[in-house]
């Protein structure tokens, strides 16, 4: 049975280098908003969300403005354009397939900044536990036009 999705939601970074097409089954009211600890995601002050019932289309206009940058454990690329700056979401790979967490920042228009984040620490996990943890709750990237 092939689902329709609930709510596409389309976003992007600032310059429109990168952007996205994220189709959730649900609203935010029930996937809601994380605001993950590390000293990252701080300093961009991102509020990132994902639905693994979802699907996730990402399009790079040009790829050499595309900044993929890998920290702490590397398991994922912290997607980033290099002409305006904006962290859009990060990405994991593991053979063919791809899951994906967004920056809701992005979304067009972005969700208020009222809807509150829950802060998610994430620091204790290994790279087993990390993977597992994405792949469960992450949003299936079923299409990378670059």
């Amino acid at each position: 049975m092939n689902r329709s999705p609930a709510h596409t939601i389309e976003g992007g970074c600032h310059c429109g280098n990168v952007s996205y097409s994220f189709e959730a089954s649900a609203g935010l009211d029930v996937l809601g908003l994380r605001a993950c600890t590390c000293s990252f995601c701080r300093a961009h002050g991102a509020r990132t969300t994902s639905d693994p019932n979802g699907r996730f289309r990402l399009a790079v206009r040009d790829v050499d403005k595309l900044q993929r940058y890998r920290f702490s454990l590397k398991t994922a690329d912290f997607l980033i354009c290099r002409e305006c700056g904006v962290f859009v979401g990060a990405m994991m790979e593991e053979g063919a397939k791809r899951w994906m967490t967004v920056n809701a920042n992005t979304f067009r228009p972005p969700p208020s900044v009222e809807i509150a984040a829950v802060a998610s620490d994430f620091g204790g996990e290994d790279v087993a536990g990390r993977r597992v943890r994405r792949k469960a709750k992450w949003t299936p990237v079923v299409e990378v036009v670059t």
